[in-house]
């Protein structure tokens, strides 16, 4: 059956039907192109055709885009630029069609769908929550190459077209109306009829005047569109921005801006020319393969099973018992009341209840303002209706009606086994039991618990409602109920499950501890703080390592590092200079003195922390990246010792983890993929470089000596499934 079909609704009128009979969703890959050609010629055939409405035959979801896997698969350029132009060719003909086009659409819009919709002279959208419209393509690497770059400016302006291409964002009906991206937004079970009526006002007007374009609606919109001074001004704007933004390691953004720069206000072919090369050159690049394979390796991390019995099946998640009302529990409370989930929190401190309430309550405004909604009444309903699913508690009572118990109190092995000792009392015996713990065994906690089979680690990242990454901790009593149940509401709350063994630190904090150990050792090796961090932010990473310690907390970053110091003796020994800013009473951000000075929601390096430290000589870095190398190569190291010892299943999830949960730069694919790219061989004769010289913290995994003995890599293709 074919991805495309025409389906005549009465004498003139047809509509393009896309329904991929072999997919969930619509996704335009060489196939169905090939399908759109071949429909577009029945069209094309039809001397009374009066007009066309493109539609999609799978309820509640237009067309997702590209198939991102083909993308991923492709690397030759000139296959890339083979399958562009046929997408500009069909895409060509539909909007070459001699009677009006309109696209009807209703749910996920993107990428490709997006750009085909955009060949049609006008589009009308459903406004109901499902409908999501835009052009991600930017996010992996590359940017709308089937005609999406060169239409949409002419479209919405300048302005509102490099904002949705260079931001990867979605529009929902309403907003798409008010940009000019659709011509009218209704409620979905009027969009067929709606798109009828589009099409009887296109076919009253001349053929040259059919097609929706940009016409600005005030000084500012003629300022940027109406003259060449003020488009040449957005254009540098949007260049110094994304610079900004980016530190220059994505390519795609600039990219677009150059094409869109060169095709505006010549003939639509010299825009999609201009497309065409700059995207294939892209689709081809290193940075596009790695963001794309962390998208691959995310989408298996929602879907993939977890266990090998497929009968085993998670247990419905209605009701949450949250023990412990502080930072992470108010953000958790904040994300399973968002989610739909009743949430029973305790802690023993009014005062922190109160606290967390206020978090709560913060969190679901700042999300309010994103989304646009200021006003006061709409906000004021979505925060009572979430809170209403909450209830703060200072004892146990109601504990029994729930499904799953989480911990969330300070990070010390007796209260944690005291809290568990009594939810094992009070919770239904099918009930799991699940402990937020950043670095204490799973194990050691169940220990005394009559069924530490319903135990597992639910490990969230701070800020929780930002950071995308759960490690699901499975330790060695672990069932596979437990497991499959903490995955299941790991996703069903919108966060991305990676599956670890009970290891000290799990993934994410074993690899960031050396990473941090070996800024202090360029700390003691004399280097400035402003310059080991400045070192990192230029690799790639979102905040340098005192930074981060500064964020986290020193007295939390030196609790971890005592757990993993005892199981990794030889290379995580804490410092003695971070143990003497402990002592000094410098915490960090939340004591406004760490590393840094913290005021006003700002930060200034500290001169006085070398003396406070004491330390005396100080240097000057000659070569930023030698820092930064010895700091990456400790967390490859780590990482490969990581999937030697199976603490994860494959390199993939070391990768995802990173990128997600610590923030390792995306466009260099993760710890492991930047070994790959870098040669494992070549790694291998640095870090046996820097034993020799700073000493045997930097011994090179067994893992790593062996894959480079043989040639080998630690990455694999990401095995996927049909979408």
């Amino acid at each position: 059956m074919p991805a495309f079909k025409v389906e005549w609704i009465e004498r003139g009128l047809a509509h393009l039907v896309m329904d991929d009979p072999d997919r969930k969703v619509n996704l335009l890959d060489e196939a169905a192109i090939a399908d759109l050609d071949l429909a577009l010629s029945e069209l094309e055939k039809n001397a009374g055709l009066l007009g066309v409405v493109l539609r999609s035959g799978k309820a509640g979801s237009f067309i997702a885009g590209a198939d991102i896997h083909a993308i991923a698969a492709v690397t030759e350029r000139a296959s890339v630029l083979e399958i562009v132009r046929r997408a500009h060719a069909a895409f060509g003909r539909l909007a070459s069609l001699a009677c009006p086009t309109v696209a009807a659409i209703d749910g996920v819009c993107l990428g490709g769908g997006t750009e085909l919709a955009l060949a049609c002279d006008s589009r009308v959208a459903s406004e109901e929550p499902h409908t999501q419209i835009g052009l991600p393509e930017v996010l992996l690497g590359i940017f709308p190459g089937f005609g999406g770059s060169t239409r949409l400016p002419r479209l919405v302006g300048l302005s509102a077209a490099l904002d949705l291409i260079l931001t990867g964002r979605s529009l929902d009906g309403r907003r798409a109306e008010r940009i000019g991206l659709v011509a009218r937004a209704v409620p979905g079970a009027w969009l067929i009829e709606h798109a009828h009526r589009r099409l009887a006002e296109l076919r009253g007007r001349p053929p040259d005047r059919r097609r929706d374009a940009f016409r600005p609606r005030d000084a500012a919109g003629w300022l940027i569109d109406g003259n060449p001074f003020g488009r040449a001004l957005a254009f540098q704007r949007a260049r110094s921005m994304t610079r900004a933004r980016t530190g220059g390691n994505f390519p795609a953004p600039l990219a677009a801006i150059g094409v869109i720069e060169a095709g505006l206000g010549q003939p639509l072919e010299v825009g999609l020319k201009h497309e065409a090369e700059a995207v294939s050159d892209l689709a081809v690049g290193p940075v596009c393969k790695n963001l794309i394979r962390i998208f691959q390796l995310s989408e298996r991390a929602k879907k993939s099973p977890v266990v090998a019995d497929p009968a085993v099946e998670p247990l419905p998640v209605r009701r949450l018992v949250l023990v412990g009302a502080g930072v992470m529990g108010g953000g958790i409370a904040e994300l399973a009341s968002r989610h739909g989930i009743e949430v029973r929190m305790r802690d023993l401190q009014p005062a922190a209840l109160t606290r967390a309430l206020q978090t709560v309550r913060s969190i679901i405004d700042e999300r309010g303002r994103r989304r646009g909604r200021r006003d006061p009444g709409t906000l004021a309903r979505e925060r009572d209706g979430q809170m209403a699913r909450l209830l703060p508690t200072l004892d146990p009572c109601g504990f029994g009606r729930a499904d799953f118990a989480m911990e969330a109190v300070v990070e010390d092995l007796d209260v944690k086994r005291r809290v568990f000792a009594e939810l094992e009392v009070r919770m239904r015996p099918e009930a799991i039991l699940a402990t937020n713990t950043s670095s204490l065994s799973v194990d050691a906690l169940g220990e005394g618990l009559q069924h530490a089979e319903r135990l597992c680690g639910f490990h969230f990242f701070n800020p929780v409602h930002r950071m995308p990454l759960v490690e699901v901790v499975r330790g060695r009593r672990t069932s596979d109920l437990a497991l499959v149940t903490a995955v299941a509401l790991a996703r069903r709350i919108g966060k991305t499950p990676v599956v670890v063994a009970d290891s000290p630190g799990f993934v994410v904090n074993r690899i960031l501890m050396p990473y941090l150990r070996e800024a202090m050792h360029l700390l003691e090796d004399g280097y400035s703080v402003r310059d080991i961090d400045a070192s990192m932010r230029r690799f790639g990473m979102p905040m340098g390592p005192f930074e981060v310690l500064d964020e986290v907390g020193i007295d939390v970053a030196l609790k971890v590092a005592g757990v993993l110091s005892r199981a990794f003796p030889d290379r995580m020994t804490p410092s003695p200079a971070l143990e003497r800013l402990h002592q000094a009473g410098r915490l960090g951000k939340k004591s406004g003195l760490g590393f840094y000075r913290h005021q006003g929601g700002s930060r200034t390096p500290d001169p006085r922390i070398r003396a406070i430290v004491g330390l005396e000589r100080e240097r000057t870095a000659q070569n930023p990246e030698a820092l930064s190398e010895r700091m990456a190569l400790a967390m490859i190291n780590e990482a490969a010792r990581c999937l030697d010892e199976r603490v994860v299943d494959d390199a993939g999830s070391i990768d995802l983890a990173m990128i997600f949960g610590a923030g390792f730069p995306p466009f260099r694919g993760g710890p492991l993929r930047y070994a790959d790219s870098l040669g494992v061989g070549r790694v291998e004769s640095r870090l046996t470089a820097l034993r020799a010289e700073r000493g045997e913290r930097f011994k090179p995994a067994a893992l790593l000596s062996k894959l480079a003995a043989a040639g080998e890599t630690f990455t694999q293709p990401v095995a996927v499934t049909a979408a």
